[in-house]
């Protein structure tokens, strides 16, 4: 029967929270040259500020990756600021590094950020961080390369398919645009407004941190310092403060220019503190120093309690299963082919229902095209048990969703799957108390209902050719509001759309017009009539 979910959240919270350790370490190598007693105080006060950040009380306990492969990256770290400079020790962080990048692919780079470190140390080093990495790479992420290769014809689907040309998704890169920074304007500003009560500059959640503008102000004052004294910056700074600081500076670099998604980049929100710490160490002397950290620390935890959630979005309460789904005896019987038409693949059911059951997102947050030769294998291999799956399942919103693929809902042949949290149980109770008994308003009970064929209407199929050729040339006439991005045409309303989960827009064509709507940023983009676009060769609207 499994873990309580109380003792599952519990040993993740504490690999989470190595981090915090593995921060006062590095700092505790920063502070080296002060006296034991300011040397554990500084390091303790870095640790804290390096913790400070909501992105990382949100995750901590939960099931996200992030927090998870935070402590190995940090470890590889470690590793590379000893003095001893060993192959041995390099060749540990890159395999570190390697199994956090094997693990989630937005960690390759980070392991790419501490690479310069390790050739810095020798060229055998260097090679050995390499070597190693690969290694790890291979350990844990080659058999699911070797999966995916076999299935989809490309290792990394759908990433990278404009490379792999694998046909069950579009040949498209995928990106994620919803914290781009558009200019060096925006670049200049970002550490100040990360520090503003905006969910979207960097963090999924509200996620106040006063610390990046903190330390680019003190940045500049230890250069003014080492400028008025005629010395170099360099002075003012160690060889392993040197190495803490590149690996920051390349890893912020290239989390920005990849993300600058908050979770994506927690190693660096959690260096932060540790660099912050150790700048203004060297800028103020040590009684000041102390004063304006506890100060800073004051402020941001305060930011932190007020303003971000002790969980994330979906907070249940706590209950003896971490999943406490009620499946019943047909699913457990009887496979069958599910189709989810909710942004969410809810893939969480998958261990709940017959093994040899399939699972197609196939409209979400990237739909599937409906001449998917793998989607339609399996609406072939699962004929006659075909079925759509979806919380707060709505028939005529589902019919309209499964249209293309020539399907609708047998409203007579469903069945609840439930979400019924067992928690009267002392351990849940007490964890409930203690939580304040705060419930979510997410729905997590699930319905499925079984699909008839339904023939589509020659004519619409029709206008959706047409449809789509237009939005083809849309995107093409419009290369810097679509950046390469492409989409399956749907039904939208009594309209059509194309969706852009990287872009978080939504191309619509209703009532003779089309506009791109920038949903998040509650912004709609005219360009102009349909029959304009009838019309090859026709351009994107001026300013678009």
């Amino acid at each position: 029967h499994g873990w309580h979910s109380v003792a599952v959240a519990i040993v993740l919270a504490a690999a989470h929270s190595l981090s915090v350790g593995l921060l006062y370490l590095v700092a505790y190598t920063l502070f080296a040259h002060l006296p034991q007693r300011d040397r554990c105080m500084f390091s303790c006060i870095a640790a804290a500020l390096g913790a400070a950040t909501g992105v990382y009380w949100m995750t901590v306990g939960g099931s996200f990756l992030d927090p998870l492969l935070a402590p190995p990256m940090l470890a590889g770290l470690l590793l590379l600021l000893d003095d001893a400079r060993t192959a041995r020790r390099a060749a540990l962080a890159g395999a570190l590094l390697g199994a956090a990048a094997a693990l989630k692919y937005s960690n390759a780079i980070f392991a790419l950020a501490l690479l310069p470190l390790a050739f810095v140390q020798s060229r055998r080093a260097g090679f050995a961080y390499v070597l190693a990495g690969a290694a790890a790479v291979a350990l844990f992420a080659g058999p699911w390369f070797a999966l995916l290769q076999r299935e989809f014809g490309n290792p990394v689907f759908p990433l990278a398919n404009a490379w792999f040309r694998s046909p069950d998704a579009l040949p498209i890169n995928l990106i994620g645009e919803r914290f781009a920074l558009s200019d060096p304007v925006a670049l200049l500003a970002f550490p100040f407004r990360m520090a503003t009560l905006d969910p979207s500059v960097y963090a999924e959640n509200f996620a106040p941190d006063l610390r990046f503008a903190a330390l680019f102000v003190t940045l500049l004052g230890l250069a003014a310092l080492a400028a008025g004294r005629g010395t170099p910056a360099v002075g003012a700074l160690r060889g392993a403060d040197w190495r803490v600081l590149a690996f920051f500076a390349f890893a912020l670099v290239l989390w920005l220019a990849t993300s600058a998604n908050g979770r994506y980049g927690l190693v660096v929100l959690l260096l932060a503190g540790v660099c912050l710490a150790r700048v203004v160490e060297r800028t103020l002397p040590a009684r000041a120093a102390r004063v304006a950290l506890a100060v800073l620390l004051a402020l941001q935890l305060a930011a932190t309690f007020l303003a971000s959630p002790p969980r994330w979005f979906l907070a249940e309460s706590w209950s003896r299963h971490w999943f406490p789904y009620v499946v019943p005896d047909r699913a457990l019987r009887e496979p069958a082919l599910y189709l989810t038409v909710e942004i969410l693949p809810m893939a969480v059911i998958a261990p709940f229902v017959h093994p040899a059951s399939s699972f197609v997102n196939f409209r979400g947050q990237h739909s599937v095209p409906s001449d998917s030769p793998r989607l339609a294998a399996l609406l072939e291999r699962h004929r006659g048990h075909v079925r759509v799956l979806g919380r707060e399942l709505d028939e005529k919103t589902a019919d309209l969703n499964l249209r293309r693929l020539g399907y609708r809902v047998e409203p007579s042949d469903c069945f609840a799957i439930p979400w019924r949290p067992d928690d009267g149980d002392a351990i849940s109770q007490a964890a409930n108390w203690l939580a304040g008994e705060r419930k979510s308003s997410e729905p997590l009970s699930m319905t499925s209902c079984a699909l008839r064929p339904a023939p589509r209407d020659p004519g619409e199929v029709a206008e959706e050719g047409r449809i789509s050729t237009i939005f083809d040339r849309v995107e093409k006439a419009c290369p810097k509001l679509f950046r390469g991005l492409s989409s399956v045409t749907e039904p939208f309303t009594s309209g059509w759309s194309r969706y852009y989960a990287g872009l978080d827009a939504r191309l619509e064509a209703y009532a003779g017009r089309l506009s791109l709507n920038r949903y998040r940023a509650d912004v709609q983009i005219d360009l102009g009539l349909l029959s304009d676009w009838e019309r090859a060769g026709h351009p994107c609207p001026a300013g678009s």
